[in-house]
């Protein structure tokens, strides 16, 4: 397979950054994957890190060296996610409205197609055409209660903007509710097209402009300059933002290899990891945190 893949996540105008990302890949599968710590919520940034970890290691289990089935693996690794979270929060004795939480959107790149799924509103754009040409954007739909106002049109995208419930989300990872996990129809991927997974920290601040931005200049400088933008958008006290991206082209004529730019993100190895890692992870992070008898900070 022939891409490149960019990724930068930044703390913002917040204390810290509940923000996770990060992408495996062997030769014939890639997997992208974001999350969003709710801050609203204990720790947010666990849930996050519980949802990267989870899904990884089912990656790492059953890409050998490709999924059987890109749509089932994604559905199946974001329930088995939220199942993690909500078990961590069970043995620390955490109160369900207290219950760390997390958007997450993941993508599989497989067989020149992308299939995704999400709960939340972090979000896929895929860019069909390079610059100069003419684009067409797929993007995911949010999970949140702005964006069933607007599909109802009972406000504009403008008001949704800025309207006061737009960070209130009805499907996550983690908490006593069963997530909604959304997932998409494979999407056949041409030769500079470009796949965008980012929170909300990142799009909202931008707007439309996030997707036709992408495309127009090489990854290694758009990412950043992109988040430039978002933070000063958004001003002192902008949220998290975490943008991943990857740029698809067609197979090389003289081999089917992975292109990496200088610069980029390098592909995470796959070396064996068991659940006995997932649990030392979270020991770890768990130590670091403040939790009370009750497992709850004060």
């Amino acid at each position: 397979m022939n891409y490149s893949i960019t990724q930068e996540s930044r703390i913002g105008g917040r204390e810290i950054n509940q923000d996770r990302a990060t992408w495996l890949a062997t030769e014939d599968t890639v997997l992208m994957i974001v999350a969003d710590g709710m801050g609203g919520h204990l720790h947010g940034e666990l849930a996050a890190q519980l949802a990267i970890d989870t899904i990884g290691e089912r990656f790492r289990r059953e890409a050998l060296p490709r999924l059987i089935d890109p749509s089932a693996f994604l559905a199946n690794a974001l329930r088995h996610a939220h199942e993690s979270i909500v078990r961590h929060a069970t043995d620390c004795r955490i109160p369900p409205h207290a219950a760390p939480r997390t958007t997450c959107i993941a993508c599989i790149v497989q067989d020149g197609q992308a299939t995704w799924a999400h709960a939340g509103d972090s979000r896929l754009y895929l860019v069909h055409g390079r610059a100069g040409e003419r684009q067409r954007v797929v993007q995911t739909r949010d999970h949140s209660i702005v964006q069933r106002l607007v599909d109802d049109g009972m406000i504009s995208r403008e008001q949704a903007a800025s309207h006061p419930m737009r960070n209130r989300v009805f499907s996550c990872l983690g908490g006593s509710v069963e997530p909604r996990i959304e997932t998409s129809d494979p999407a056949a991927l041409h030769d500079g097209d470009l796949i965008a997974l980012c929170t909300d920290g990142a799009w909202s601040p931008l707007g439309e402009a996030l997707a036709s931005e992408l495309v127009r200049s090489p990854l290694t400088s758009t990412v950043p300059n992109l988040l430039d933008a978002a933070e000063r958008a958004a001003g002192p006290g902008a949220d998290n933002l975490t943008l991943i991206a990857m740029r698809w082209e067609a197979p090389d004529p003289d081999g089917d290899t992975i292109k990496l730019r200088s610069g980029e993100a390098d592909a995470q190895a796959l070396p064996a990891i068991s659940d006995d890692d997932i649990e030392r992870a979270v020991a770890d992070i768990r130590s670091r945190l403040p939790y009370t008898t009750n497992g709850v900070t004060p």
